[in-house]
């Protein structure tokens, strides 16, 4: 199920010579936005000043640090949608470990 205003998806970094911002930047060169959602929120400075901890939540540390969000707009056309795939698979394949 989608939150519909959103789309993401989870990166296989284990299975990639790519991080994160490397795949954005893969995507970016292609003339494709993406962007970053729903980091682990015990990661950031007001969290940690309250005493989490990296480790503490290492689902969410792994989501966070594997989710992209690619482009979702009203006005995307069945041709933009195979563009963004074809581009999200190109990424996955050359970057294979």
């Amino acid at each position: 199920n989608s939150n519909w205003h959103m789309f993401q998806i989870t990166l296989p970094l284990e299975k990639l010579a790519i991080d994160r911002a490397g795949f954005m930047g893969e995507l970016k060169a292609r003339g494709i936005g993406s962007g970053v959602h729903y980091p682990a929120i015990h990661l950031f400075t007001l969290y940690r000043e309250r005493g989490f901890k990296a480790g503490m939540f290492p689902h969410a540390e792994r989501f966070g640090a594997s989710t992209v969000t690619l482009p979702l707009f009203t006005q995307m056309t069945e041709a933009d949608v195979a563009r963004v795939c074809s581009a999200v698979n190109e990424i996955c394949v050359k970057f294979l470990k």
